[in-house]
């Protein structure tokens, strides 16, 4: 059997951090990929153990960071919204916090400049929450839901697939980019 590497993980390590950041998943949630790694292998790196026993969401940021050289940006950055699409479509995490997500994601560079003009200021948007303007709000999200879904195939459990993913988004981008940005009322 294979001994799994941290190493093979930057990018979900990178991934792992935002997502962190942003209140978008829990500790426990990299906690439960630890563990499942560890219950995987016959010997294991002690970082899985490590953030497998980490008590608090402080230290598991420290131990990730301290393994994320390896990420490629641009790959973590589309990562994090297709995993905001899956999360937004299951209702499963605060729009304020997926709208935030998306304005820090904005100022990657490695993204095109479509990208980053669709995706700035989008947690402006969650005043209208806070205003009571639930139609707008909605009208937002749903446009916001269209947008992620060119990134609907990155998955937390797919990393190892993220490079192949990314290139074949890549291939037809500007092309989906540009019949949104046509239809963008914002």
């Amino acid at each position: 059997m294979k001994r799994a590497s941290i190493k093979d993980y930057g990018n979900l390590l990178k991934v792992f951090v935002i997502l962190l950041d942003y209140g978008v998943i829990r500790k426990e949630k990299v906690i439960s990929w630890a563990d499942s790694i560890l219950a995987s292998e016959n010997e294991s790196e002690y970082v899985f153990i490590e953030l497998s026993t980490c008590a608090n969401t402080h230290d598991i940021i420290q131990v990730l960071n301290k393994n994320t050289l390896d990420s490629d940006s641009e790959i973590t950055s589309r990562a994090v919204l297709g995993i905001l699409y899956h999360l937004l479509d299951e209702n499963k995490v605060v729009l304020k916090n997926i709208f935030e997500t998306a304005t820090h994601i904005s100022y990657e560079e490695q993204l095109t400049d479509e990208e980053q003009f669709l995706l700035y200021r989008f947690d402006g948007y969650t005043d209208l929450f806070e205003n009571g303007i639930f139609e707008k709000l909605n009208f937002f999200k749903t446009n916001f839901e269209e947008l992620l879904g060119i990134y609907k195939d990155f998955k937390l459990d797919n990393p190892h697939q993220w490079v192949t993913i990314n290139e074949n988004i890549k291939q037809d981008l500007q092309i989906k980019l540009e019949a949104f940005k046509s239809g963008y009322h914002y």
